[in-house]
């Protein structure tokens, strides 16, 4: 045991000078009295406050010398060894994921790390130092190499759980970023381990061990996974996906509601590790649909489930081609573009559409705006030099976010044209042989073929359809996705033509303004629920909306992991662990408290 404030033991003075007071004689006023042997406990009292005689036995004496004594020994601020061996820079990485709002803990995982923190806090030395991080969706220093206790109890406690996954990657990075080498380092990672996968290699390792420390203890837990509303020239419908993710049988009550008003409520029972697809209604009228789960399950976030049923502004496409079913469907899986086909002959050009898509063919004229164009013939003003063999293709550039998902290692072009000399634009795809694929930004987003697409596989293969997505995506980007985003993903927001604000209003009421006239990116998504875009455009003001969802089978699976993979250590500090120390004066000051209000209940009893 050691003593934190050694100087206040001179406060024990104040024992001797109780003890001192019991031998000062007490004055009393003389009165005269018939007979002296009706005051006998006077003459008692008197006689003992006589200076110098011998102290007679007091209970009232005693306790109080035991409470100064008790009160000096908090005072002193003694402290003991604790259990735990802490490095001299403890770094804290706690959990604040999704996952951590789970109730198996009463009263929540993230709130029984808090409390395990603040008992580590509790342990650090005088010398000692901790450091704060969260793990979430972006990683944040909450407190950083501090030695105040009680800074450091405040932080803590200002922590609050995210509705995003945790990138563990980021906050280990983040943390090593804070240990000079040599440094006598220590983590400690308070979690469920549901994270997401190390994406940095750590391949010569941390300058610290991590040690992990698991939260949680169930897994049990039924939720929704996805809600999609599709619709056609008959009905409009939504597709929603149960899924039990637990060990035991379930059976809860389905809420189904559309702008509010409730469809329909229907009870679901889901065997262990089952699932259940239905199909529910949505009113021609809906904005917006939600299904809501009550059961009472331990994990609240993914009983919810938004979907926008408004149709998003539609995008008019011309197709001049002579026949190219491929490419027709293609275009036609994109809900907001009508697509009207031509054939080349009866091609007529107009202001009407927002993009053109030539097959094999080409005007004269090329019109101004967004444009896509195949194998252009011979002659024209896009067309290429001879047609040469080409085999595989490969892209230009692997993280060209056009070719996103698409997937170009079993596809094949036979015969191409020859973009090498091309002034087009940038290679998008290409080959040994020249760019089979070109794309430009200026004067207008633009793409060039070089191939005809009934000479290769691509329209067999599922990157077709994604390739073809990405590209009218880009060059007619909808003002506002209308479909889910994970909670903390970014929104790119296209403003209308002529807008002059836009604003952003979020689940929970708050609004968030943006720029009026520029393209933005949005990330301030963590609250799940319907978002509203509002666009004042030509003093109207335009909607449109979008939803955040969990969607997430990982976490919603919440089973904890016993045992977590971490990157290995390759500090060359000499691991100095030493004991903590635990602070006992706030209970020896309990116990003060106590004997205290023994010593009145003694007076008051005549003792």
């Amino acid at each position: 045991m050691t003593l934190l404030a050694p100087a206040a033991a001179l406060l024990g003075l104040t024992l001797p000078a109780i003890v001192a007071l019991y031998f000062l004689k007490i004055r009393r006023p003389t009165r005269i009295v018939p007979a002296l042997h009706l005051w006998p406990n006077q003459i008692r009292d008197r006689q003992a406050n006589v200076p110098w005689q011998r102290l007679r036995p007091s209970w009232l004496l005693f306790l109080q010398l035991l409470a100064a004594a008790v009160l000096v020994a908090a005072a002193v601020q003694p402290v003991l060894p604790a259990g735990a061996a802490l490095a001299r820079h403890s770094i804290v990485l706690i959990d604040t994921s999704a996952s951590m709002q789970a109730t198996d803990v009463t009263p929540s995982r993230l709130a029984e790390a808090k409390r395990q923190v603040n008992g580590l806090i509790d342990q650090l030395g005088p010398q000692d130092r901790m450091t704060i991080i969260t793990v979430g969706p972006t990683p944040r220093i909450v407190a950083a190499v501090s030695a105040d206790r009680d800074g450091l109890h405040r932080s803590l406690n200002e922590v609050s759980a995210s509705n995003g996954p945790a990138d563990l990657s980021a906050s280990l990075s983040l943390a090593a970023g804070l240990v000079r080498p040599g440094d006598d380092a220590r983590a400690y990672l308070f979690s469920d381990g549901i994270v997401q996968p190390l994406r940095a290699s750590f391949a010569s390792g941390l300058p610290f061990p991590v040690d992990y420390h698991r939260l949680g203890v169930s897994g049990e837990n039924v939720g929704l996974t996805s809600l999609t509303v599709r619709s056609s020239a008959q009905t409009r419908a939504a597709y929603l996906h149960v899924q039990n993710f637990g060990q035991q049988p379930r059976s809860v009550s389905l809420e189904w509601r559309a702008d509010s008003r409730l469809l329909d409520v229907r009870p679901l029972t889901l065997a262990a590790g089952q699932s259940q697809d239905l199909v529910l209604p949505v009113p021609n009228d809906a904005t917006s649909v939600n299904a809501h789960l009550s059961g009472g399950d331990v994990f609240a976030l993914d009983d919810s489930a938004t979907a926008v049923a408004k149709t998003p502004r539609a995008f008019r496409v011309l197709l001049v081609t002579p026949g190219n079913v491929f490419l027709e469907q293609a275009l036609r899986l994109r809900s907001d573009l009508q697509v009207d086909v031509v054939a080349p002959a009866a091609y007529k050009p107009s202001a009407a559409y927002a993009m053109t898509v030539f097959d094999r063919f080409l005007p004269a004229t090329i019109p101004d705006g967004p444009l896509l164009v195949i194998d252009p013939p011979a002659g024209s003003t896009l067309a290429g030099g001879t047609a040469l063999g080409i085999g595989r293709v490969r892209a230009a550039d692997a993280g060209d976010p056009l070719l996103a998902n698409v997937d170009l290692q079993d596809v094949h072009v036979g015969r191409s044209q020859d973009l090498r000399v091309s002034t087009f634009g940038r290679p998008l795809i290409t080959s040994l042989q020249t760019p089979l694929v070109l794309v430009r930004d200026e004067p207008f987003r633009q793409a060039l073929f070089g191939f005809d697409l009934h000479e290769s596989d691509l329209p067999l293969r599922i990157a077709f359809p994604i390739l073809v997505q990405n590209l009218s995506e880009w060059m007619l980007p909808p003002s506002v996705p209308s479909h889910s985003f994970h909670p903390d993903e970014a929104v790119t927001i296209v403003p209308e033509s002529g807008a002059t604000s836009v604003t952003v209003i979020r689940p929970d009421g708050s609004h968030r303004a943006l720029a009026g006239a520029a393209i933005a990116t949005f990330g301030d998504t963590d609250p799940v629920g319907l978002y509203s875009v509002e666009q004042t455009v030509a003093g109207s003001t335009q909607r449109s909306w979008f939803s955040v969802n969990l969607f997430s089978d990982p976490i919603s699976q919440l089973k904890p992991l016993d045992r977590l993979t971490l990157p290995p250590t390759h500090s060359t500090a000499v691991q100095t662990t030493h004991q903590g120390q635990l602070e006992i004066w706030p209970w020896i000051a309990l116990a003060a408290l106590g004997v205290i209000a023994a010593e009145w209940l003694a007076f008051h009893r005549g003792f």
